[in-house]
């Protein structure tokens, strides 16, 4: 984690200044991306990603890019998997977004034992909540299916 920590926290503030740069000249997308950019800042604010060294684990799971690219929805399953499991035991669980970013990274990628720019990664961190969370409501079957004929 000590190694992983300045490269995550380091792709941060790259994107954070790429996309200030960005927005600058483009007006739609400053009025798409202003709550990203808020939720960046308040990461440089805190100096640190959430979840990375903060919690027991940072998993980062990997799949091989190929054609088509479907990496990120491979991924995206397997993670709703591990969410479900983590919750159903009682664990927290948060999505660490920027490990996608990290793909290209070749410190990042050597440290995980993969070749740069050759896996899509996700991540995310589990343990145990600080809090615990509130019982989710959920709206009603009927309220959320719509029938096709």
């Amino acid at each position: 984690m000590a190694l992983l920590n300045p490269l995550i926290f380091g792709e941060v503030l790259r994107k954070a200044s790429d996309l200030d740069n960005i927005m600058e000249k483009n007006e739609q997308l400053r009025a798409q991306a202003t709550g990203f950019m808020n939720r960046l800042a308040m990461i440089k604010k805190m100096g640190f990603v959430p979840g990375v060294g903060t919690a027991p684990f940072y998993i980062v799971i990997a799949e091989k890019k190929g054609f088509p690219p479907v990496e990120q929805e491979s991924l995206a399953h397997c993670l709703e998997n591990m969410w479900l499991k983590a919750t159903a035991l009682g664990l927290g669980f948060q999505l660490v977004s920027i490990t996608a970013q990290m793909g290209d990274n070749v410190e990042f990628c050597r440290i995980l034992g993969l070749q740069s720019g050759k896996w899509g990664l996700m991540g995310c961190a589990i343990g145990y909540p600080v809090e615990k969370l509130s019982i989710s409501t959920r709206p009603s079957v009927k309220e959320v299916t719509t029938w096709l004929r």
